[in-house]
């Protein structure tokens, strides 16, 4: 069951990283490993949440992928992801992935994954830019109770950074079909704890001054001129008229209000997951369902947290 867990892992690893399927106990980990093994997988989802955002566009979408196991805990994966709603033939975007895992003992574990996202050039700006993403998680088998807890960060200058809590219990019947099928059930609770932008607005007021200057051009009369006469008698005489300005300046003060948009940054709860997974398990097949229900912890009128509940079917086989 152990090989069948990491490559479901692996895979899951490609599809929701830190929120895959239930690991369940290390206890169930004693069976052989392989040397090599080849898995393929396939898979339908209602929406393709990855760490309190959806990149799917709330889209459902489909995946094929294809893992390659190494002694039991290394595991090379690549898949092709593939939206319906928003294309109508080739896949949308890819992935890579480099997932290992391994147990110290039958109570602790750690593992730690690197994936790559690569989307179609015309789709950046519809769905996301490439981007890498790494994690480190330790496991605690309480009996009774699977703690994982989570650190993970995209893989840039300043990285964005991400902490999960992870409370599983996983439950498997007894066998069937001559001792070779499972039923196997893993419910789940997932805190998701990251980086927070929140935008608070500012209300107060501005005083706007202005001035104002009136030139007004006015006449001005002017008396002068000259006459000429012989003796006693009358004369005759010119006179003329002059013109100026009038310079009138006018100061006024209003006062509006303001709004300022301030943004602040914190690291907080952004995302509860519950979910319950169902698997059939064959020694050479799997098959699993996923039903989850996403409360986002934030308020984003521009961009809201997916709500919901979540369905996924997946059906995995291995070919040697």
């Amino acid at each position: 069951m152990r090989v069948i867990r990491l490559i479901c892992a692996g895979l899951l690893l490609l599809l929701m990283p830190l929120n895959a399927v239930a690991q369940g106990d290390t206890a169930q980990a004693s069976t052989k490993k392989d040397i090599h093994s080849l898995y393929t997988g396939t898979g339908y989802g209602s929406n393709m949440i990855y760490l309190g955002s959806t990149i799917s566009r709330d889209l459902p979408f489909g995946y094929g992928a294809l893992s390659y196991l190494i002694g039991g805990e290394l595991s090379l994966t690549g898949a092709a992801f593939y939206l319906p709603g928003l294309e109508q033939s080739a896949p949308s975007f890819y992935s890579a992935s480099m997932a290992y895992s391994h147990d110290f003992n039958s109570w602790f574990d750690i593992s730690a994954g690197l994936s790559r996202y690569m989307v179609k050039p015309e789709l950046t700006d519809t769905l996301f830019s490439n981007f890498n993403y790494a994690d480190l998680s330790l496991g605690i088998d309480w009996r009774i109770l699977y703690t994982e807890l989570s650190y993970g960060a995209f893989v840039m200058r300043e990285p964005p950074a991400y902490f999960q809590v992870k409370n599983s219990r996983y439950f498997e019947t007894p066998s069937f079909f001559r001792g070779k099928a499972t039923f196997s059930f893993g419910p789940y609770a997932n805190l998701l704890f990251g980086d927070l932008t929140t935008a608070g607005i500012m209300e107060g007021t501005e005083l706007i001054t202005t001035t104002r200057t009136l030139v007004t051009p006015v006449s001005v009369p002017v008396t002068s001129g000259s006459g000429m006469g012989q003796g006693p008698g009358s004369g005759q005489g010119q006179g003329s008229t002059g013109s100026g300005t009038t310079t009138t300046t006018t100061t006024t003060s209003t006062e509006i209000p303001t709004t300022t948009t301030v943004y602040s940054e914190k690291f907080d709860l952004i995302e509860m997951e519950f979910g319950v997974p169902v698997s059939f398990n064959l020694p050479f097949m799997s098959l699993e369902a996923d039903i989850s229900y996403v409360m986002p912890m934030y308020s984003d009128p521009l961009y809201p947290g997916p709500k919901g509940f979540v369905v996924m079917f997946s059906a995995f086989l291995k070919i040697f």
